[in-house]
């Protein structure tokens, strides 16, 4: 939670080492987040598919798929989703992939547990940010096209339940 949004950030964080997502996710819930753990990537897939993300913390390598396809999967169900990629294997391949997968950072451990935590809730605030701008664009999109009033309420209502499950 923070001041300009008063709903706690529903995190996922994916990673294979189950100490690390415990201390993680016990941590994190005592700064109000909301927090998912999935131990590899088709639990993260599995948990995408199931409940809505502001952010997920997602590991590069998990012991059934990387990250990346982790990501590419998510991302098929959450277009939305902000994602921090962590990684103890760094390299410039797998940065690059987790650029053009439009990652939100990249971030090598070991990391500062406060930096992540500001990084989550900037992460968050940029999802709601984008968010924000892309309804607005479409609801503006509508109103100056040749609809009638009846479609421009349907339509409205579309816009206005997709971007609040969000």
């Amino acid at each position: 939670m923070s001041p300009e949004d008063p709903k706690p950030i529903r995190l996922l964080i994916a990673d294979d080492e189950e100490d690390l997502v415990t201390f993680l996710g016990h941590r994190l819930r005592k700064r109000g987040m909301e927090v998912t753990m999935a131990l590899s990537g088709a639990e993260a897939v599995s948990a995408a598919a199931q409940l809505t993300f502001d952010v997920a913390v997602v590991d590069l390598r998990l012991p059934d798929m990387s990250g990346i396809q982790v990501i590419e999967q998510m991302r098929a169900i959450q277009p939305h989703l902000e994602v921090l990629m962590l990684t103890g294997h760094g390299g410039h391949d797998s940065a690059w992939e987790a650029g053009r997968l439009h990652a939100y950072r990249y971030i090598l451990k070991p990391y500062d547990f406060e930096d992540l935590s500001d990084l989550i809730h900037e992460a968050a605030r940029h999802r709601r940010e984008t968010m924000k701008q892309e309804f607005e664009t479409k609801l503006n999109d509508l109103m100056t096209g040749t609809t009638s009033p009846r479609e421009i309420i349907e339509e409205s209502e579309k816009l206005r339940r997709e971007y609040e499950q969000d």
